[in-house]
């Protein structure tokens, strides 16, 4: 089975026009995310092509089978389109086991970026300089490049941000982001912005800093590389909490998985369009394979996916 998806649109303050226009709809909104794929309560994509629209969590928890009976309870990942108008706050996210103890939640943030689109600043903020983390607590518009990292980027950079580790979207950049199914955000310096009551924004200085880990290295998986007849598969990231890829398609193929070692696929297109199991699928749009539909897949056209599963 092949299921279709309608995101659910989140207004952030750093939020542009980008995913308004992509999806097409109007919006005196300032878009900053649309979960293409989400199973969180109240952040819901649905199901659209099925007889009855339905909530993904729904379907998920009545229809394990076409998951392959998966082993969480909730459906275990989250995909968005983020478009960065403005800077993102400098933050961190938990692991499990933080979650659960700082906010009696299950899962911490896991999270991976892959490169759609840059404008402006051709970079992203990622990693500390200093192993002071007290040095946190005096973060300010004047010092903070002085005590966190940043790095150049490109369309097709891909990181892969594990818990603990301080992070940023800068503006102009447009990211496909993959994580666990948690909103956990500590904020460690937001630019002095300002909320809608002339306030700055909440930081979260005490508990960024109990879950700081400062240990980011660089992610070279994606330099394996396989090819196959009119398909190319470059690995991307393959961690404890989902695997992502990267299928480059230049023209008719099949490719065979191994169903129960990947459950199902997520896959959405980057560029171009074409047909997967004679469904076509549009740029930017992300599609659903179960189980039962990922033994052997059909792949017609020229178009390029990115295509996640979680790990068994």
């Amino acid at each position: 089975m092949i299921l279709k998806l309608r995101p659910h649109y989140v207004q952030k303050i750093w939020g542009g026009e980008k995913i308004a226009k992509i999806f097409n709809f109007k919006s005196n909104d300032k878009i900053g995310e649309a979960w293409v794929v989400s199973g969180i309560k109240d952040n819901q994509a649905k199901i659209i092509n099925q007889k009855e629209e339905m909530t993904l969590d729904l379907f998920y928890k009545q229809n394990k089978k076409l998951f392959n009976n998966y082993k969480t309870e909730d459906f275990p990942l989250l995909i968005k389109f983020l478009d960065a108008k403005d800077d993102l706050s400098i933050q961190v996210h938990p692991n499990n086991k933080q979650a659960q103890e700082l906010e009696n939640y299950p899962y911490g943030k896991s999270e991976a970026w892959y490169i759609l689109g840059l404008e402006k600043n051709h970079e992203i903020i990622i990693g500390l300089k200093s192993e002071n983390l007290n040095e946190l607590k005096k973060v300010n518009k004047d010092n903070w490049k002085k005590i966190i990292n940043i790095k150049k980027i490109k369309v097709g950079s891909v990181f892969d941000i594990k818990p603990g580790t301080v992070h940023a979207i800068r503006k102009g950049t447009f990211v496909y982001e993959i994580q666990q199914p948690s909103d956990i955000t500590y904020r460690i310096y937001d630019f002095d912005r300002l909320e809608k009551n002339g306030k700055k924004r909440q930081l979260d200085l005490e508990k960024s800093i109990k879950v700081i880990n400062n240990d980011f290295k660089e992610n070279l998986s994606f330099k394996s590389e396989i090819n196959f007849l009119n398909l190319k598969i470059l690995q991307l990231v393959n961690n404890k909490i989902f695997n992502l890829q990267k299928w480059s398609i230049y023209g008719n193929t099949k490719i065979r998985l191994n169903a129960d070692e990947r459950n199902f696929l997520i896959v959405t297109a980057i560029e171009g369009k074409g047909k997967i199991n004679d469904f076509v699928i549009e740029h930017y749009q992300t599609l659903i394979l179960t189980y039962d539909e990922i033994k052997e897949i059909t792949l017609e056209g020229n178009f390029k996916l990115l295509v996640a599963n979680p790990i068994s």
